[in-house]
């Protein structure tokens, strides 16, 4: 198995859709990327005709959560990640100043994903 992960802080759409792009050619198919932002209206369009994940950060959800949790409500978002602490607070206050948070990850590459998948319809004949 091997583990891969991409993440992204930028600061506008455009740099977004050029992340996203690249994070597509590098191997990642849509349903494994995640977009989080404070405003996701600009990102409407992704949400409505793709497969990507777009969280709104800072959500009702994310406000019940950070209030029984005392942490960072831009921090909470990105609780199951399993980022450092460290990375949390820079990438809470990223989004916090109005950045896209991107993030791609996978544990099976493609290419072994097809293998898997072609070796299961390949059978010997077992009765002669």
């Amino acid at each position: 198995m091997e583990y891969r992960r991409e993440v992204a802080l930028v600061y506008s759409l455009e740099e977004a859709l050029q992340k996203l792009n690249s994070m597509r050619e590098h191997g990642f198919s849509e349903f494994e990327i995640h977009v989080f932002a404070k405003d996701i209206k600009p990102l409407q369009s992704l949400k409505l005709y793709t497969d990507l994940h777009v969280h709104q950060a800072g959500c009702l959800t994310d406000q019940l959560w950070c209030f029984f949790s005392r942490d960072n409500l831009y921090e909470v978002c990105l609780r199951n990640f399993d980022f450092s602490k460290e990375e949390l607070a820079h990438y809470g206050h990223g989004i916090e100043r109005g950045a896209y948070f991107l993030l791609a990850e996978h544990e099976f590459p493609v290419e072994k994903q097809l293998t898997k998948a072609h070796a299961a319809w390949k059978t010997t004949n077992i009765v002669d």
